[in-house]
């Protein structure tokens, strides 16, 4: 129970950070980090449960960090195309 509920406190956490720093670039991203931090920081709850891992350790800290940020970075690159999609686009000719 502490996993999962560490794995939430971690993805808002890095999310919250990452939602900061990306949205005064992309307006996207405002929304889409924090939700996939979460979401990789329960995936990696699960991979710590499921090869199991006794209690919580650094191990599985360190892995919900990395798959937070793995989320963050997928937020800013899914924002960066969306926004570039809706730029008009100036033909030459």
């Amino acid at each position: 129970m502490l996993n999962w509920v560490l794995a939430i406190v971690i993805g808002v956490v890095v999310g919250g950070a990452g939602a900061v720093w990306l949205g005064r670039r992309y307006a996207s991203a405002r929304w889409m980090a924090p939700v996939l931090a979460i979401a990789g920081t329960l995936i990696a709850a699960g991979f710590g449960s499921a090869l199991g891992h006794g209690g919580y350790g650094w191990r599985k800290a360190s892995l919900q960090v990395v798959l937070a940020l793995v989320g963050v970075v997928a937020a800013a690159l899914l924002s960066r195309r969306s926004d570039q999609a809706k730029q008009p686009v100036n033909r030459v000719g």
